[in-house]
């Protein structure tokens, strides 16, 4: 696969950087950099290519904002890449309007935000990346502390392998917190700047989705949110829960609808947002920190 890198910034140069030491270097035939430019509105775009793109399946675009994920979207037009990833990691780093327009330019796009929420897709070019870079999955070999771990796919900047290196020899029931002092500690470069779309900030989603990898691997789910099926009436309030969780926002599976709602513990976040808002009491969080 011929991957072409479309980057700004500090977070753009750490993903450029991750992914071609954990395996893609090869495949990396440019990377356009566009440190200096700091404007978010272009009159045109085109204005911006590079005199020269070789030809590629897949363009990534990491750290730009606003008109210039235009200029990567081009340069994927003219390097005939199949595929585009657009990734955000702040509010208004990547307006709808935008993600329109880039969906009706390349023939498959996808925008994960942020970028640790990357999944599988269905398109070859993108799972192909997504296979090694994006929402963290981790193995690992326990006893009643962790042995060794194994980095299966990797947050694109890099975290995932950070955490890894650090995790060993933490006794089990710790590994949640440990994983998310790891994280914070890397330190994530996404936004604190809360996220209307997510109701929640992309740095804290981002470490939900890192601590949930190291908690399924350890099989310890730490503090996270359990529904009361006695005393919950989701049917009533239209499972609020569901409405207010940031990782359902996400696509994510973390509450699921049933006769009652249900809560993953891997998956939860411990945002405790379904506890307050919940109308009947009837989620509590299981293992709270003091």
């Amino acid at each position: 696969m011929r991957i072409i890198m479309v980057t700004s910034g500090e977070y753009g140069a750490r993903v450029v950087n991750t992914i071609a030491k954990h395996g893609l270097a090869p495949d990396i035939v440019a990377v356009f950099d566009y440190d200096d430019y700091s404007g978010e509105f272009l009159d045109d775009p085109s204005s911006l290519l590079p005199p020269e793109i070789p030809d590629a399946d897949l363009t990534v675009a990491a750290g730009l904002f606003g008109d210039l994920n235009l200029v990567a979207a081009e340069i994927a037009v003219e390097s005939g890449s199949k595929a585009i990833i657009v990734e955000s990691h702040a509010p208004g780093q990547l307006p709808e309007g935008l993600k329109s327009e880039i969906s009706g330019m390349v023939e498959s796009a996808v925008f994960p935000s942020p970028f640790c929420s990357l999944d599988i897709t269905g398109n070859p070019f993108i799972d192909s990346f997504a296979s090694g870079f994006g929402k963290p999955e981790v193995e690992m070999d326990v006893k009643e502390s962790v042995l060794a771990v194994r980095v299966k796919r990797s947050a694109p900047c890099g975290s995932t392998f950070y955490v890894a290196e650090r995790i060993r020899g933490v006794p089990l029931p710790e590994v949640d917190v440990a994983a998310g002092e790891g994280f914070h500690n890397y330190p994530c470069l996404a936004s604190m700047e809360a996220d209307p779309a997510l109701g929640d900030t992309h740095l804290h989603v981002a470490g939900y989705l890192t601590r949930e990898a190291f908690k399924r691997a350890a099989g310890v789910p730490g503090v996270h949110a359990h529904v009361n099926p006695r005393e919950c009436l989701g049917e009533e309030c239209g499972f609020l829960c569901m409405d207010v969780c940031p990782l359902v926002r996400l696509s994510m599976n973390t509450i699921r609808r049933g006769v009652t709602a249900e809560v993953d513990p891997f998956s939860c976040g411990a945002c405790e947002r379904c506890a307050r808002e919940c109308p009947h009491g009837a989620i509590e969080m299981i293992n709270p920190r003091p």
